[in-house]
């Protein structure tokens, strides 16, 4: 989709006892831009990181056609397609409704499995963004040192202990 407005930027957010937490303002206009029409947020796990991975419903239109076009590429180079691709893009996500603040409720599945508890760091990465509990992180030796050193930063700067 041309024009689609990247998620960028980082966040620290407080999570209530009823797992709601703010998409940052930055993420937050991303989503309202690249879907216009619909308050949702698309959250589903990471397919490599503990983490949660999440999306505007807009996206998942775009990562439907890409699947289709590997597969596509896969079957003229005589390579076997995988054929669980399609059911974890869409079949292990949650849409979630969020209000004019931002505010959403994490999936409680999805919230327990990425371990958050009350604090959730937000990454953008481009198409999604990535939502962490902030421990889990900072003990992920394969998540970039800088983004480690913001987390922690954050954390401090906002008195959380972990």
């Amino acid at each position: 989709m041309a024009g689609r407005e990247l998620f960028e930027g980082f966040a620290l957010q407080a999570v209530d006892l009823k797992g709601r937490v703010a998409i940052p303002a930055d993420l937050r206009a991303a989503i309202e831009r690249n879907a216009p029409d619909v308050r949702q947020v698309v959250v589903g796990s990471h397919p490599f990181d503990p983490c949660l991975a999440a999306h505007d419903v807009a996206w998942s239109k775009e990562k439907n056609e890409h699947i289709n076009r590997l597969q596509r590429l896969a079957e003229d180079a005589g390579r076997e397609i995988d054929p669980r691709a399609k059911r974890r893009a869409f079949g292990i996500v949650e849409k979630v409704a969020f209000d004019d603040s931002g505010r959403f409720v994490i999936p409680p599945f999805f919230k327990q499995k990425a371990k958050i508890g009350s604090w959730a760091f937000f990454a953008g990465s481009g198409d999604a963004f990535d939502i962490w509990a902030p421990e889990v992180l900072l003990k992920t030796d394969d998540v970039e040192d800088d983004v480690r050193e913001i987390c922690a930063f954050l954390c401090q700067q906002k008195g959380v202990k972990l």
